[in-house]
């Protein structure tokens, strides 16, 4: 997980979702808020119901974005066909989104 100062506020959750610029790909749905700082990683139960499975994701997230240039807030949504991919396959897709971002 990122540090407490880096995670994205859960007060600002509902404003970014509404305001908030969306890229997509095939695993991934990642969402760009107007205001605040931090990240997030979102993995609801419909995605992976066991928490096990969740965190795995969800680890799997972060540890690809921590080596890639990152905008000051960001929240990923993974999708239900992210189970069968890669830990290179993550990375290479989030680097894929996050140079649309950049561009």
């Amino acid at each position: 997980m990122f540090p407490s100062k880096k995670r994205f506020p859960r007060a600002l959750f509902l404003s970014a979702i509404k305001t908030g610029r969306r890229f997509s790909s095939q695993h991934f749905s990642v969402l760009i808020p107007p205001t605040g700082d931090g990240y997030a990683v979102v993995v609801p139960k419909k995605i992976a119901n066991l928490s096990v499975k969740r965190h795995q994701i969800k680890r799997r997230v972060l540890s690809a974005l921590r080596a890639l240039p990152l905008p000051p807030a960001l929240i990923v949504f993974p999708k239900s066909s992210v189970h069968s991919v890669s830990y290179q396959d993550i990375k290479l897709e989030l680097e894929d989104i996050l140079s649309k971002i950049h561009s």
